[in-house]
């Protein structure tokens, strides 16, 4: 997929979700230098954290990150203030066996998917996620997750 038009699908496809939670587009890096290839980032920010969607030329990957406000808008994989992390990192890892958690992840469908393929499976792993890594990421940055109940 070129650049250009993974910034286009990605705004499509994980747009909604992610304005849905308060999220508005703040930069695109559409040239993000891995050695040679070109990955792309979107910043997106909300009132009190910042997520980014990647694609990576280089892992030929796609995912998102979040981090405390004021963080770089700085691809992922290259951060060296080391504030931006994975979602599922501060969720608990099951406690299986190698050969468990493959028969698992057979189960369960997992595939090799293009990019779009990928991108929709973001919205997911977005919803499964996000909450635990939001709060976790305001405690240990020192701000307090904001209440967006009913007023």
């Amino acid at each position: 997929m070129r650049n250009d038009e993974f910034v286009i699908q990605a705004q499509e496809i994980l747009g909604p979700t992610l304005s849905g939670r308060g999220f508005t587009l703040e930069e695109i890096d559409d040239a993000v230098d891995e050695g040679g290839r070109y990955g792309a980032a979107l910043y997106y920010l909300s009132s009190d954290c910042k997520l980014q969607i990647y694609w990576s030329a280089r892992e030929w990957e796609v995912n998102v990150m979040v981090a405390p406000l004021g963080s770089p808008n700085q691809h992922g994989l290259y951060d060296r203030s080391r504030r931006w992390h994975y979602l599922p990192e501060f969720s608990p890892r099951p406690n299986l066996s190698l050969e468990e958690l493959v028969k698992k992840r057979r189960e369960e469908g997992v595939k090799f998917l293009d990019d779009i393929g990928q991108l929709r499976q973001l919205v997911g792993h977005i919803d499964r996620y996000f909450e635990k890594a939001h709060t976790e990421i305001l405690k240990q940055y020192g701000q307090e997750p904001l209440d967006f109940g009913e007023q």
